[in-house]
């Protein structure tokens, strides 16, 4: 990146934490009145992602959940990266996504990677900020798996099928969790 390029980064990043809440400020967790959400909340998604940030990792630290909308999508993800003081260069999300495609309501379960896009690095200011968001470092809006993301299970949605997508999910999460190592 040019000096220029660094300027503009940092400058945004410095608004973006102008803007945010206190840390430490819970956001309060609303019923979706969206198709989108809704189908999210069918399958649990939710309380699902939410059990995996309350394990602890021998290699990963994870954080998380976040619901995040897009505007023919939303999602429920997780972050996590290896530990290290190197590991924050590459962060993995991993979600699921309620979007549309050619008018067809999908759910989908896939980890995409992020590579770190901040000028610079403070490792303690990044601690702290990572545990409620990966926006401001990784410059990503958390959109729905694409060609070089990991796809894990893509399904249309129907509600009469929802006890097999959130079975689906469930396995999908028990796996994580087993290739994490607490499972």
């Amino acid at each position: 990146m040019s000096s220029g390029e660094n300027q503009r980064r940092y400058d945004e990043i410095m608004r973006k934490i102008a803007g945010r809440k206190p840390f430490g400020e819970k956001a309060r967790a609303e019923q979706s009145a969206s198709p989108l959400g809704r189908a999210l909340d069918m399958v649990n998604a939710y309380d699902s992602f939410a059990r995996l940030t309350q394990d602890t990792y021998p290699n990963i630290l994870c954080h998380g959940p976040k619901a995040l909308h897009g505007k023919a999508w939303s999602s429920l993800v997780v972050w996590y990266r290896q530990k290290g003081y190197h590991g924050y260069q590459k962060l993995e999300l991993f979600g699921v996504w309620a979007h549309y495609a050619d008018e067809e309501l999908l759910l989908s379960v896939g980890i995409r990677k992020l590579s770190y896009r901040a000028p610079i690095f403070d490792a303690g200011v990044y601690r702290v900020a990572i545990e409620n968001g990966f926006h401001l470092y990784y410059d990503d809006d958390g959109h729905p798996p694409g060609g070089e993301d990991q796809l894990l299970y893509q399904a249309s949605f129907d509600t009469r099928e929802r006890l097999a997508h959130r079975q689906a999910l469930a396995d999908i999460l028990m796996e994580w969790r087993r290739k994490a190592g607490t499972a």
